[in-house]
């Protein structure tokens, strides 16, 4: 069979439902071969960072592999951002660009470039293929190393002549690493120990755990100890319960937030963190001197990557998690259980205060216009359905997305991991096309918003309900509040250059109903609600634009 077939026989032996991509030249052996392979949909996107973002959204969302189609060299830094997204946040692609004849590439013809070279850093293995024979060896390969734990993102260059070949092979059945390791016993039970005997342990959760399916394991261990549990700073996914009683909240992404919530702690633990450093240079370590470290992850790289770790863990983090709680619960003395008890009782009253704060700040700007986003998303927490997928990339707004809303289903939540914009409206309708009984909503800022608002187009032609709820400040905020921090030249005049999306202001309805999907502009707080009730009644994508307050205030530091 020619290389083509070959390749596309190998998605359909790995199960693959979609492939995501925009064609050109270089990619026309395989979209010419796709009429053959009915059980494949060709989703086709208007820019090349919208398919791997799209393709990157329905591999959360599923949990399987997404498969994006880029078109050579130009096609793949276009999609860049989005791969970059997807390793930062540890997310399945194989990702595959066209490529031109080897024979023409000697002398350089347009399009062609050394993309393995452009890609490698941000892929877990990156190849170019050389001969039709390699095509079993090379597929085979990249689903796998894309599914084993810690994932990410694999790439293959697929020059046109290649795909021409002729290869008389089969695909190879996919080899499936299991990701259900046990770390070293000793390690586990010395952990086990340091838990059981600390008199403040605090929890730090991220990414792994929840990639690894370990969230009902990590509240089963915080509950026998009653310590708080922090979620990692720019997470991906749905780490611990919103609602639950011990979760004290999102770590915002600078040094001294994270320094407070860990400075009284005789014991922190690290379970499935991948976002170790902040987001700006802090000169203070973030963990006390003489505070004991455990870390959990599955990967090697994570463990003691940026502090001296006292007990490191390589293991898959729901095994570890659940032994050590099984190991605690064992060897408690009533003593050991009258501590968990009563900081258990501690951990509430944080809980209680911090709830407090936050309905005090709700309550204090509650009915304002522009609106509070703290008023929009408690409103919008009140109309979200039972099983709602939410996907956010709301940026200055995503302190009070991940306070107000009460997400406690795993799997619930998708959100922008490595800090490039563009993630959040592509992601949203690979989710929902991932998951189609459950609503998909995107919670994003304007700014966000207008880097793929195209992404609209695929919304309305494939009939995807997202809900796309934009917090509209006109402004590029977490910038400005950046320029109040550095308190220079632009602050003491209160010019922010190049941070302003207003004169024009972008008519968001209008935009909405060019691409063809029904939009709603809110201004007011009694606008809100019958506007959430008439987007989840009715299963078809629609855009919210919600004016909210542009009031700078720094927001890192």
């Amino acid at each position: 069979m020619l290389g083509r077939d070959f390749f596309l026989r190998a998605l359909k032996e790995y199960e693959v439902e979609y492939l995501f991509g925009n064609p050109g030249t270089t990619e026309l052996p395989l979209i010419d071969g796709l009429v053959n392979y009915p059980d494949i949909e060709f989703i086709v996107s208007l820019h090349e960072d919208v398919c791997v973002g799209m393709a990157a959204g329905y591999a959360q969302a599923t949990g399987k592999p997404g498969v994006v189609n880029l078109h050579a060299a130009p096609g793949l830094a276009h999609g860049m951002g989005n791969v970059y997204d997807a390793y930062r946040a540890g997310v399945p692609l194989i990702v595959t660009a066209g490529q031109q004849d080897t024979r023409l590439a000697i002398q350089e013809p347009a399009l062609w470039g050394e993309m393995v070279s452009m890609v490698k850093d941000y892929t877990k293995w990156s190849w170019e293929v050389k001969n039709a024979q390699e095509l079993p060896t090379v597929l085979h390969r990249a689903f796998k190393m894309a599914l084993t734990e810690p994932m990410g993102p694999v790439f293959l260059s697929l020059p046109s002549d290649v795909l021409w070949q002729e290869v008389d092979a089969e695909p190879i059945p996919l080899t499936v690493v299991s990701s259900n390791i046990r770390g070293d016993l000793e390690a586990v039970q010395n952990a086990a120990i340091l838990i059981r005997q600390a008199k403040n342990p605090v929890f730090l959760v991220g990414d792994q755990l929840a990639s690894c399916e370990g969230l009902n394991e990590m509240v089963q261990l915080a509950e026998v100890i009653g310590a708080p549990v922090y979620v990692e700073h720019q997470c991906s996914r749905l780490n611990f319960p919103y609602g639950h009683p011990q979760y004290t909240g999102r770590c915002l992404p600078n040094g001294p937030y994270i320094e407070k919530v860990l400075k009284d702690a005789d014991v922190v633990v690290f379970v499935g963190v991948t976002s170790q450093a902040p987001l700006l240079y802090f000169d203070r370590p973030i963990v006390q001197p003489g505070t004991k470290v455990i870390a959990i992850n599955s990967g090697e790289w994570e463990l003691g990557k940026n502090m001296y770790v006292d007990t490191a863990i390589l293991a898959n983090p729901r095994i570890a998690v659940k032994e050590i709680a099984e190991l605690i619960d064992l060897h408690a003395s009533n003593e050991d259980r009258a501590r968990f008890e009563s900081l258990k009782e501690k951990t509430l009253l944080m809980k209680k205060q911090s709830d407090e704060q936050r309905l005090k700040e709700l309550e204090g700007t509650r009915g304002q216009v522009p609106l509070s986003p703290a008023e929009v998303v408690y409103e919008l927490n009140k109309a979200l359905p039972e099983n709602v997928l939410v996907v956010d990339e709301s940026v200055t707004s995503g302190r009070f997305t991940h306070s107000y809303l009460e997400l406690n289903q795993p799997g619930s939540l998708i959100a922008l991991k490595g800090g490039g914009l563009g993630y959040g409206m592509p992601a949203s309708l690979g989710a929902q096309l991932g998951r189609p009984d459950q609503r998909v909503v995107n919670v994003i800022g304007d700014g966000s918003s207008l880097y793929y608002i195209q992404s609209l187009w695929n919304a309305a032609k494939h009939n995807l309900p997202v809900v796309f709820v934009i917090m509209n400040n006109q402004s590029y905020m977490i910038l400005k509040g950046g320029i109040l921090n550095i308190d220079g030249d632009s602050a003491k005049q209160n010019v922010f250059p190049g941070m302003d999306l207003n004169e024009p202001a972008v008519d968001f309805v209008s935009v909405a109903k060019g691409f063809g999907i029904d939009s709603i502009r809110i201004e007011k707080p009694e606008e809100l609600q019958p506007a959430f009730e008439k987007a989840f009644n009715e299963k078809k994508p629609i855009l919210l634009d919600v004016l909210i307050d542009s009031t700078i205030r720094v927001f890192l530091t």
